[in-house]
């Protein structure tokens, strides 16, 4: 960033809503002013952040009532309840199905009525599931851990 040199406002726009703010040094406010005198697009681009600043700076967050706390926490205390429904019978039901597949691919193997092959096709195919089972899970989890929006409702 050139900060001694001439203002470049394609470079260094953000400078204008802090000179705006009056967030800047005494020199780079200098520097700005020195540019808003010769150049008229930087002028009213400052204009449109101080008509914006006026704007959002008289705006005020309204209070909610009490009925709509009460409805938020009644509501919360569902989620939390479901959730933790979800995640026990989620626990439960791979259980057993690891427990059920576990027995299916030992009896499939230990038997001889079944070729080879098709024992290690078998034995292929429930590796395929599971590996994929592990990598949707992971990448789910993953998500729901980087994303920013994910307590947003549209």
């Amino acid at each position: 960033m050139n900060r001694t040199g001439p203002f470049d406002p394609r470079k260094e726009a953000h400078l204008l809503s802090a000179y705006v703010d009056g967030e800047l040094s005494a020199d780079q406010a200098e520097r700005i002013e020195k540019h808003l005198a010769e150049n008229e697009d930087s002028r009213r681009e400052v204009e449109r952040l101080r008509r914006f600043n006026k704007v959002t700076g008289a705006l005020r967050l309204k209070e909610a009532p009490p009925e709509e706390w009460e409805g938020f926490w009644a509501s919360f205390r569902n989620q939390s309840e479901r959730r933790f429904g979800w995640v026990l019978v989620t626990i439960g039901v791979t259980v057993v199905g690891l427990w059920f597949l576990y027995n299916l691919l030992v009896s499939l193997i230990s038997t001889d009525a079944l070729p080879l092959y098709v024992k290690g096709g078998i034995f292929a195919a429930a590796a395929g599931v599971l590996v994929l089972l592990i990598s949707v899970v992971r990448e789910r989890i993953h998500k729901r851990s980087k994303t920013r929006y994910k307590d947003v409702i549209r």
